[in-house]
C-alpha cells in the first residue's frame, strides 16, 4: 500500500509540469505563473539553492553568472559570484550581471518582479518544493527550459531507484516504521514541518512514521510538549542547528524521549535537510540507513544482488603499472566504487592501513557512501572489505587497500616530472565533517571525510625512502588543508585543521633504477612528490566539497559556525535593527570586496593570535574604524555596536562591530 501511494505522488505534477515543458520555454512557477524564457537563458542569476542544485545536476551550470551565499559546496560554482542571499539581494550586485533570467525564493518575488533586482529580465520563483512530487516536476521542468531533459530524466531516474530500493529494503525488516522527526531551528524558536511537507515525504520513503500535526503549514512551531507527545525513535537536523537544538533537548522534560534516551540523535548536511531538488533519494536513503542499520546489515534483507556493474579505466604512466581503473559495485544495494591499480609485477608499498607490505599485486582506495556507513559500523569493515574484494576478484594477502567516505568521481590525479623521475599523487578528499587540528582537538569519533594519498614513482624507493615519504606527503597536504583555510570540525572558531582523522596514504616503493633512500623536501624527488600532493589535494578538495581560494566571507563565516546575519538579531544591535533597511545593507557590505577583506583580515589575525603571533592587536583598530567611516558615507562615526558573543574572537567581533555600526550611520 506504502508503495503504491508514494509512487502516485508523482503522476499529476508530472503531467502538469512535461504539458509545460511541451511549450519550448514556458515554465510555471510557485506564484502560478506561466513564465515564457525566449530565448533559452544564457545569463542567469539564481538566489534559490534549489533551483540552482538542479541545474548544476543537470549540467546547464555554464548559463549561471550569480547565486546565492548557500551555494558554495558544488566544485561547477567555483568563481561564480554571490550576489546575495535567498532572502536579501542588493540590486546592484544583481542588475550588475545583466541576467536574461532571475530565479528568486518567494521571500524575494516582490521585489524582483517589481522589476528593482534584474530590471525587464523574466524572473521565476522557485522556492522549496511544497512535496517531493513537485520536486520531481520541476526537474523536468528545468531540463527543458535548459534544453537538457535527457539528463533532468537521468536524474529523476537516479532518485527513483532510491525511492524504488527502499520501498523493498523496508517491507523486508519486519519492523514497524520508527517515528522520526525533523526539528528546525528558526530565529529563537524549534519547528517541524507540516505533515505535507517533503521533508516528512522523505521521512516516510525512508521508512519511518513522520508527525501529523498541520496539513497546510510549511512549519510549525514545536516545544517540549509535543515532542514529549510524539516520542520520536529519530531525531535529525541540519548541522548548523546542532547547537539550538542539543540546548532544547536537554531539558529535564525530554529526558525519556526515545532519541534522547537512545542517542538517536542526528545531523545532516543543510543542503539535504533543507531541500527536495536532486539529491532526494540519496538523503532518503542515508536517512533510512539510521532507522534500520542492523536490519540492512542482514544479506537476507538484500533488495538486489552484490554485484560489478561498471568501471573506467585510467591512464597512470608508471613502468610498473599494468592498469589502472575505477570499478563501480553493488554492496549492501548501492553503488561503491573503487580505484583499483594492479601492476605486472608484485612490488612493496608502506600503507597508513596495512603497515609495509611485500609481494603486493593491487592497491586501492575504496569509497563507501553514507547510506553503508552505519551498516559497516554494525557488522565492521572487515565485511566490507572482504565483500568488495570478492567482487573485485582481488587477493587480501596480496592487495592492499585504503578507504574513504569522499566520492570516487572526485578523483584529482597530478603528474610531475623532473628529468628521469616522474612522480604521481592520487587524492580524493572530503573535509567537512571530521577535519580535526592535531593536538588540540579531541580524539572523538566523527563520521568520515578523510583525506586519502596514493603516490606512485617512477624511481625505485628504498624502506627509509618509502617510510620518510609518508612525511613528505603529510606535510603536503596539511598545507593544502591550510590554504584553503579548512576548519577544524570540533573547533571552527578557534582552529584551521590540520587534515582529517582518518586520512590514509599508500607510497608504492616500486619503480626503477637505484634505490632513492631519502625523499625530504630537500631532495627533488621529494620537491616534486609534495608539488604533486598539494596540488591533487586542492583540487579533490574542490571536486569533493567545493572548497577553493577566495571563497566569499559568507562561506567562510559558515565554515566557522556563524550565520553573519544571525549575529546581528540579538539584544547587542540595537542601534543597528532601528535602521531600516538594515539587512540587504549589511549583505551588501559584506559581499563587497572592501569590507569583506575587513573580516578576512580579521580571520587572519584571530589565527594568529591564537598561535602566538600576535602581540597587539590595537592597530587593526584604525582599519576597522577606517571601515565604519567609509560604510557611513565618509563621516567620522564612533564604533557603537557591541556584539556580546563571549565565543567570537577579538579581532572578528571588532570587524563585524565596525562593519554594523557603519551600516547603522548610513544616510538613506
Amino acid at each position: 500500500m506504502k508503495k503504491n501511494c508514494f509512487g502516485f505522488l508523482f503522476i499529476f505534477p508530472l503531467v502538469f509540469f512535461l504539458a509545460s515543458a511541451l511549450h519550448a520555454l514556458e515554465i510555471t512557477d510557485d506564484l502560478g505563473r506561466v513564465v515564457d524564457v525566449r530565448p533559452r537563458p544564457a545569463r542567469v542569476v539564481s538566489l534559490s539553492p534549489a533551483a540552482t542544485e538542479i541545474i548544476v545536476a543537470i549540467g546547464a551550470d555554464k548559463a549561471l553568472k550569480g547565486v546565492s551565499t548557500e551555494d558554495g559546496h558544488f566544485a561547477a560554482l567555483i568563481g561564480l559570484p554571490a550576489v546575495g542571499t535567498p532572502a536579501l539581494a542588493p540590486a546592484g550586485l544583481v542588475a550588475g550581471l545583466r541576467p536574461d533570467l532571475l530565479i528568486v525564493e518567494p521571500a524575494l518575488a516582490q521585489e524582483a518582479l517589481s522589476g528593482k533586482l534584474a530590471g525587464s529580465a523574466p524572473v521565476l520563483v522557485l522556492g522549496g518544493p511544497s512535496g517531493l512530487a513537485q520536486a520531481e516536476g520541476r526537474l523536468a521542468a528545468l531540463g527543458a527550459l535548459f534544453g537538457r531533459s535527457r539528463e533532468a530524466r537521468a536524474v529523476q531516474k537516479a532518485n527513483r531507484d532510491y525511492f524504488d530500493v527502499l520501498a523493498l529494503k523496508t517491507s523486508r525488516t519486519g519492523r514497524p516504521a520508527p517515528r522520526v522527526m525533523r526539528i528546525l531551528a528558526r530565529d529563537g524558536r524549534l519547528a517541524t514541518p507540516g505533515s505535507l511537507s517533503f521533508q516528512n515525504d522523505i521521512i516516510r520513503a525512508a521508512g519511518g512514521q513522520a508527525p501529523d500535526l498541520a496539513a497546510t503549514a510549511d512549519e510549525v512551531p514545536i516545544g517540549a510538549r509535543e515532542v514529549a507527545l510524539f516520542d520520536p525513535e529519530i531525531i535529525f537536523a541540519c548541522g548548523r542547528d546542532r547547537e539550538a537544538l542539543e540546548a532544547f533537548l536537554a531539558q529535564a522534560a525530554l529526558g525519556k524521549v526515545s532519541a534522547v534516551r537512545n542517542r538517536g540523535i542526528r545531523y545532516y548536511p543543510c543542503a539535504l535537510t533543507d531541500r527536495a531538488a536532486a539529491h532526494a533519494g540519496y538523503f532518503a536513503a542515508w536517512l533510512s540507513s539510521a532507522l534500520f542499520a542492523e536490519q540492512y546489515g542482514n544479506p537476507q534483507n538484500l533488495a538486489r544482488p552484490n554485484e560489478v556493474v561498471g568501471q573506467r579505466k585510467i591512464r597512470l604512466d608508471m613502468p610498473f603499472v599494468a592498469q589502472a581503473r575505477v570499478v563501480d559495485a553493488r554492496l549492501n544495494d548501492y553503488i561503491q566504487k573503487t580505484l583499483v591499480i594492479d601492476f605486472k609485477t608484485p612490488q612493496a608499498i608502506i600503507s597508513t592501513s596495512d603497515g609495509p607490505m611485500d609481494g603486493v599485486a593491487a592497491i586501492g582506495n575504496g569509497s563507501s557512501p553514507p547510506m553503508v556507513w552505519d551498516i559497516n559500523h554494525q557488522g565492521g569493515w572487515e565485511a566490507d572489505l572482504a565483500a568488495r574484494l570478492g567482487l573485485l576478484g582481488l587477493d587480501p594477502a596480496s592487495s592492499g587497500l585504503i578507504f574513504t567516505g569522499a566520492d570516487l568521481d572526485g578523483l584529482a590525479i597530478v603528474t610531475k616530472r623532473h628529468r628521469d623521475m616522474t612522480v604521481t599523487a592520487l587524492a580524493t578528499a572530503g573535509a567537512e565533517s571530521n577535519a580535526v587540528r592535531t593536538s588540540r582537538d579531541v580524539g572523538a569519533y566523527y563520521q568520515p571525510g578523510t583525506i586519502n594519498v596514493i603516490v606512485l614513482s617512477s624511481r625505485r624507493l628504498s624502506p627509509a625512502g618509502a617510510a620518510r615519504a609518508l612525511v613528505t606527503v603529510t606535510e603536503a597536504k596539511t598545507a593544502a588543508v591550510w590554504d584553503l583555510d579548512v576548519r577544524s570540525s570540533q573547533t571552527p572558531l578557534a582552529n584551521p585543521a590540520t587534515g582529517t582523522g582518518t586520512d590514509s596514504v599508500i607510497i608504492v616503493a616500486g619503480g626503477e633504477g637505484e634505490a632513492i633512500d631519502y625523499t625530504g623536501g630537500h631532495a627533488r624527488i621529494g620537491q616534486i612528490m609534495a608539488e604533486a600532493v598539494h596540488e591533487a589535494v586542492l583540487e579533490a578538495l574542490a571536486l569533493g566539497n567545493g572548497l577553493a581560494q577566495g571563497r566569499h566571507v559568507f562561506a567562510r563565516l559558515s565554515e566557522r559556525g556563524l550565520e553573519p546575519l544571525e549575529l546581528f538579531t540579538g539584544p547587542d544591535a540595537g542601534v543597528l535593527a532601528s535602521r531600516a533597511g538594515w539587512r540587504r545593507d549589511l549583505v551588501e557590505a559584506l559581499l563587497d570586496p572592501r569590507y569583506a577583506g575587513l573580516v578576512e583580515s580579521a580571520l587572519a589575525l584571530d589565527d594568529a593570535r591564537g598561535m602566538g603571533h600576535l602581540s597587539d592587536g590595537s592597530a587593526f583598530l584604525g582599519s576597522a574604524r577606517a571601515a565604519a567611516s567609509g560604510l557611513a558615507g565618509g563621516r567620522d562615526v564612533a564604533v557603537l555596536l557591541d556584539l556580546a558573543r563571549p565565543d567570537l574572537p577579538p579581532m572578528l567581533k571588532t570587524a563585524l562591530d565596525a562593519i554594523g555600526t557603519g551600516v547603522a550611520e548610513r544616510r538613506p
